[in-house]
């Protein structure tokens, strides 16, 4: 792609999220919301094949229709209450489609069924950007209309959020469809408490994002693409595979690591509310997640890829400097959960 293309793309990209933070206006974040859009797909298709276009063709149909429906939702509510602000919507049936609509931009079940398919089709980094920075802007929305937002539709679809993250995992062997699914399984812990305590969801998708990324530039660095390419990560570098190991439980939320704090504030929070049914049927939604990290991590460091070379390393090792960022960000993902009582 041209340089001076790219950069136009990547600048309208971070320029209309950041607006999305801060704008209250609904026309506004709507069209902020199409210029995310409009210079995403491009991204994703710029690999000139068929698989790319097809999911540059699915992210584009998604996101227009669940843009067409948020449109006619605030219109609707505007002709109703004269109205355009985010933060004080009334009218209980364009809350819903409004609700509705974000979910699908954040492929929060039953909408999630365009991510994995376009996450296949794009490349390691824009599939990354995809499952974190893109949604960051229907997040932002959500948390600043948290008070009219339905609490029943919100938590069904965290819980099926969660079960068919797990679920829809345990099939696959292509590694960029299994992080979509476990994209879905996060927003579904995401949006539990969204109405309950907006900065528990907000600190558990900085989380989620910041165990993510440096799992995406390993996969990228080790250009391994499927669960058969992970067994044979230690081959190239050991230390890398270690601390990608440590970065997959993480995610899983396993303790002490720190992805079991955002997890663990939000069981706490759900049980404050008495919401103890839901609290249950969360936590044993989240059981196919982990054995499909849990079996990540046994191909990762317990099985033996077929070889013919009898040398147990690779002699063309990678290149220490390039790896030096992501393994810094998965050790403080390790490390932090000492933080939590301070959260």
């Amino acid at each position: 792609m041209n340089p001076t293309s790219l950069m136009t793309i990547t600048l309208s990209i971070t320029t209309s999220t950041i607006l999305i933070t801060t704008t209250t206006h609904w026309l506004m974040a709507w069209a902020c919301l199409e210029i995310n859009t409009l210079s995403m797909a491009p991204i994703i298709s710029k690999q000139h094949h068929p698989r790319a276009t097809e999911a540059a063709t699915k992210y584009f149909l998604s996101q227009t229709l669940a843009s067409t429906a948020l449109l006619f939702a605030t219109a609707m509510n505007a002709l109703n209450t004269s109205n355009w602000e985010i933060c004080l919507m009334t009218d209980n049936p364009t809350t819903k489609i409004i609700t509705l609509s974000l979910m699908m931009k954040m492929a929060a079940a039953p909408f999630h069924f365009w991510l994995p398919e376009v996450a296949q089709g794009a490349t390691t980094l824009t599939a990354l950007t995809i499952l974190t920075w893109q949604k960051i802007a229907p997040l932002s929305i959500l948390m600043a209309s948290h008070n009219s937002a339905n609490l029943t539709i919100l938590s069904s679809s965290a819980i099926l959020s969660i079960l068919v993250g797990g679920m829809g995992g345990l099939n696959q062997t292509q590694l960029r469809k299994l992080m979509a699914f476990s994209s879905i399984a996060h927003t579904g812990w995401i949006l539990t408490t969204i109405t309950l305590a907006p900065n528990i969801s907000a600190l558990t998708f900085m989380i989620y994002t910041a165990t993510t990324t440096p799992i995406f530039f390993m996969l990228n660095t080790t250009s391994t693409t499927t669960l058969k390419d992970m067994g044979a990560m230690w081959t190239t570098s050991p230390h890398l595979m270690m601390i990608t190991l440590l970065t997959i439980l993480s995610l899983a939320g396993l303790p002490p690591l720190t992805g079991f704090m955002p997890k663990w504030l939000i069981l706490n929070k759900m049980t404050a509310f008495n919401l103890t049914t839901e609290t249950i049927l969360i936590t044993m939604s989240s059981l196919p997640s982990l054995y499909l990290y849990i079996r990540l991590t046994y191909i990762l460091t317990m099985t033996l890829p077929p070889h013919t070379s009898t040398m147990q390393i690779k002699w063309r090792t990678l290149h220490k400097n390039p790896l030096i960022p992501p393994i810094t960000l998965a050790t403080m993902m390790m490390l932090l959960l000492p933080l939590s009582p301070n959260m």
